[in-house]
């Protein structure tokens, strides 16, 4: 059984306990799921925080270089991804791949938008203009029926 572990501060760590990872199909568990406690979840949100000034200045040319090889990783690894889906939560192989090419597309999709400067408003005092730039670390909690695509649309402005 493959060692599964937290990502923290852009390292792998272990977490503070372990809960199985059952198959609905056979009641065989087919991982142990690292679980953080409080001050793994207070390191965690400490280092997101830590990182954010690095990405909000990071040119969207770049960011969208990043999302488009998060979507070929994504893609690369989706058979991979889809049997690991269906061992979890016993959903069709079918509906897996099917969760992680949509994935792929979304993403994609994402880092092909266009995020124009936009004039909301002009007079004698002057021009407003609306920019599109990241506003902070967004915590997600995703149900179980659909992981790879909801944390997809929830953590991707």
């Amino acid at each position: 059984m493959k060692p599964f572990q937290l990502i923290i501060g852009g390292r792998a760590v272990p977490g503070a306990s372990t809960m199985p990872v059952i198959n609905p199909a056979t009641e065989e568990v087919v991982a142990q799921s690292p679980r953080a406690d409080l001050a793994q979840l207070n390191a965690a949100v400490a280092a997101a925080k830590a990182a954010f000034p690095a990405w909000r200045a990071t040119p969207i040319d770049e960011r969208r270089k990043r999302l488009l090889a998060f979507a070929d990783a994504l893609e690369a690894r989706s058979d991979e991804l889809a049997q690991l889906l269906t061992a979890e939560q016993g959903k069709p192989l079918a509906h897996a791949q099917g969760e992680m090419m949509g994935s792929v597309f979304f993403v994609r999709a994402l880092a092909g938008l266009e995020l124009p400067v936009k004039v909301v408003g002009e007079d004698a005092g002057g021009r407003f203009l609306e920019h599109r730039t990241p506003l902070g670390v967004v915590a997600a909690i995703t149900p179980w029926n659909f992981p790879i695509s909801l944390i997809v649309v929830k953590s991707i402005p």
